[in-house]
């Protein structure tokens, strides 16, 4: 035989061996389906020939290789299926992915049952697992949001990373697994409440080294994302809601534009963790590019905080008020405080005509604007000396400044919902609308604000939202799981509170903002601490 006869059978032998093992690896016997259900006398007889497991027999499945959410303590998985269904199932095809020697088959049979109805309700399916020798029972429920599941070997730690193995599951559409890292995050949240935020990062390794990007369901490409918890909302809406019509202003193509959101449920550890928004977060460089592709060497980006929160482990900078901002991207070459400088020169100017000056110069007028109506009219008490991104854009040899939102949970009343015709003080906006001699400013903020009632600030639109959201929520199943999870005492979402809040808070918008453009075609100069029921004294600058 010759030589190379010898070689193109080697090689034939060897992708026949190739093929033979991924059989092995990928056909049934490793992988058992769950039949369907047998009669009541088969199941008994797998009782009486087998001992009961003391521990579940198996607690991976996958249905049609999306994997399912799993919690231990109630021995639950949870299958996601999407929404609208109505009586007809989906196509159902569950396998244990791993699981040798194991047989599965329903106990309860779910096609008794309409879909939606099962999904709503969130009724659980016994399953039985069983060998030679033993067997034990599960639970499944259906569920019609996505699944975020975090495998790990130790409990998530705040903003202190440990490697995990992420699986994402969208119904109908391709899933996602892989290598990463995560932690909890947030601050008041981690402190004051039960239910934490979750930052996943993508890693090429087991070990959690080497961040990559990935295309994640329905976020897209990314390298990482976050897990909103919505701890201080019991409604599990106003993050969203937030977002959404932060979404209906700022495009996607401008720095610190829109943000994709999708409620989702989660699991970490094989523990259930209930209902989250899952997001892409900004990535500062990303977004600083969309300004100049030289900005990310330039330019900088800091975040207010309403106290120290040094165990971000990041620079500090302390303004007059003893308000801090957070160094979150500044170059290397530059100094942390040569970018934000210009900036409280200007917040602690105390010469009029100086600072309507200098923040013609330094400020992104149209910017800063917008942001100052999303705030009122959200009415967001957490996101002026808190939750605020300023942007320090290197242009002209100086600084121009643009703001963009950021945790926009205390909003819609959640803190006052009682108290819509208050105009929140925002000092640095409300003197530039003060010292408008010229009127051009009020106009342009009036001119802003209108955009943004036909962009979505409007009663008619929330209440559309809010319908999605409490469908979405009430039909998954979910909002109820989330609340049995956290002993929450309501049940089933509702949001008259926050629409009635919303219509409220827009009408006073309307009147304060045509007052002040008002003010300003009389040529008058403002008061805007008229516009506030509280009781403050002046502004101190």
């Amino acid at each position: 035989m010759k030589p190379f006869q010898r070689l193109r059978i080697l090689i034939g032998m060897a992708a026949l061996l190739s093929v033979v093992a991924a059989v092995v690896v990928f056909a049934s016997p490793y992988e058992p389906v769950v039949a369907p259900s047998p009669d009541i006398e088969a199941i008994w007889a797998i009782e009486d020939a087998r001992m009961e497991s003391d521990v579940p027999l198996v607690t991976v499945l996958e249905n049609n290789g999306q994997a399912l959410g799993y919690d231990a303590e109630s021995n639950t998985f949870y299958c996601t299926l999407g929404m609208g269904h109505e009586d007809v199932w989906p196509q159902i095809h569950l396998t244990a992915p791993g699981a040798r020697g194991v047989k599965l088959a329903f106990v309860d049979d779910y096609s008794y049952d309409w879909c939606a109805d099962a999904i709503r309700d969130g009724y659980e399916y016994q399953m039985i697992a069983y060998t030679d020798t033993a067997y034990s029972y599960a639970y499944i429920v259906f569920t019609g949001l996505p699944i975020v599941s975090l495998g790990m070997d130790q409990a998530l730690l705040p903003h202190e990373d440990i490697p995990v193995e992420a699986a994402v599951s969208v119904y109908g559409e391709e899933g996602l697994r892989a290598y990463a890292r995560a932690h909890e995050r947030g601050d008041t949240s981690l402190r004051n409440r039960p239910k934490h935020g979750i930052k996943v990062e993508f890693t090429r390794r087991s070990d959690g080294t080497k961040k990559t990007s990935l295309d994640m369901p329905l976020l897209g490409e990314t390298d990482e994302f976050i897990l909103i918890a919505g701890s201080m909302d019991y409604l599990l809406i106003r993050d969203k809601l937030s977002w959404d019509l932060w979404n209906g202003i700022a495009a996607e193509q401008e720095p610190f534009g829109s943000r994709e959101t999708a409620y989702c449920e989660v699991f970490a550890g094989d523990e259930y963790l209930g209902v989250y928004v899952m997001m892409k977060p900004y990535d500062y460089v990303q977004e600083l590019s969309k300004l100049s592709m030289d900005a990310p060497a330039a330019d900088a980006l800091y975040r207010l905080a309403g106290r120290s929160v040094s165990e971000f482990d990041r620079p500090l900078i302390q303004d007059h008020r003893q308000i801090y901002y957070e160094q979150h991207y500044v170059p290397a070459e530059r100094g942390g405080h040569e970018s934000i400088g210009p900036y409280l020169a200007l917040f602690a100017q105390e010469d009029d005509e100086a600072f309507a000056r200098q923040a013609a110069d330094l400020l992104h007028v149209d910017s800063v604007l917008r942001y100052a109506l999303f705030v009122q009219a959200c009415g967001m008490t957490d996101n002026e000396q808190n939750n605020l991104y300023i942007v320090a854009h290197r242009q002209d040899g100086g600084y121009r400044y643009l703001f963009a939102p950021w945790d926009l949970d205390v909003s819609w009343g959640l803190n006052d919902d009682e108290n819509t015709e208050v105009w929140y003080p925002f000092p640095i906006v409300d003197r530039l609308l003060e010292l408008d001699d010229s009127g051009a400013v009020r106009e342009r903020l009036a001119a802003i604000w209108r955009q943004m009632r036909q962009s979505g600030f409007n009663a008619q639109n929330v209440q559309q939202l809010l319908d999605g959201y409490n469908a979405l929520l009430n039909d998954s199943g979910a909002f109820y799981r989330d609340a049995m999870r956290w002993n929450r005492p309501n049940a089933y979402s509702e949001n008259y509170n926050i629409y009635s809040y919303a219509s409220a808070r827009f009408d006073m918008m309307d009147r304060r903002i045509e007052e002040i453009a008002g003010e300003a075609l009389r040529g008058h100069r403002l008061n805007i601490q008229g516009y506030t029921t509280f009781d403050n004294g002046p502004f101190e600058w």
